[in-house]
């Protein structure tokens, strides 16, 4: 029954499994579900922190490397709406979790793909804290 309400109304499944929780009710828990579901969670977070940090890297770039002052206000208001973003997901275990050389090369790739002639460094140059400074 745990497992068909969990193919059928994942959302009266979800009530069913934290009122369960709630209760101690060990033999009211679908336990493979719910590890399954734990588990994605942890992975939605921190795919999201890393999207919005992607888009945090990706106009930085373009704030630090063009020379374009006519977007330069939209850009910041970007970042900041990113950065908002990011504070309210980020913990702490998530923050040891992020890859940012890896996000830096996707997020470099998308804006030579935009801008090919653009002259950025290969590697990195921001850190966590840089990226998450709010621009006035």
């Amino acid at each position: 029954m745990k497992s068909n309400l969990y193919e059928t109304d994942f959302v009266e499944w979800a009530f069913n499994q934290a009122l369960a929780l709630s209760n101690h009710d060990i033999k009211g828990l679908d336990w493979d579900n719910l590890k399954e579901e734990i588990e994605n969670l942890g992975r939605e977070q921190i795919n999201a922190v890393n999207s919005l940090l992607k888009q945090v890297i990706i106009h930085r770039l373009k704030l630090d490397y063009l020379n374009d002052e006519i977007n330069r206000n939209h850009w910041e208001s970007e970042i900041n709406a990113f950065v908002d973003q990011i504070e309210d997901r980020l913990t702490a275990t998530l923050i040891n979790k992020i890859d940012l050389p890896k996000i830096y090369v996707r997020s470099r790739r998308d804006v030579l793909k935009q801008y090919p002639n653009l002259n950025i460094p290969e590697n990195c140059p921001y850190n966590l804290d840089s990226l998450l400074v709010i621009f006035d």
